[in-house]
């Protein structure tokens, strides 16, 4: 199993060190224990909404496919992409 599959396989929830509100259309995070704060964009923050209501990453793919009418491929490694910086972050764990 590639790593691609690998992290979005995974069981991830968001961190209880992570408080979340939505700014000016835009989803900002406070990670309590780092005291760091991170912006995510317009992309990022459909994923954030879209991942608290479900926590499930296939769904979260499917409507985000829906949604931008992308390449399912190119979503799904973006997506990687991403999730591996939130989980480097702390942002996201892993429930596994």
């Amino acid at each position: 199993m590639n790593q691609t599959t690998s992290i979005l396989n995974q069981k991830l929830s968001i961190s209880e060190n992570a408080l979340s509100t939505q700014v000016n259309g835009e989803i900002v995070i406070l990670h309590y224990e780092s005291e760091s704060y991170y912006t995510l964009e317009a992309v990022g923050t459909k994923f954030w909404q879209l991942f608290t209501e479900s926590e499930n990453m296939e769904t979260v793919i499917q409507q985000l496919v829906e949604i931008y009418l992308v390449d399912e491929t190119t979503l799904r490694h973006d997506v990687t992409k991403f999730v591996e910086e939130l989980v480097e972050e702390e942002l996201l764990i892993n429930c596994d």
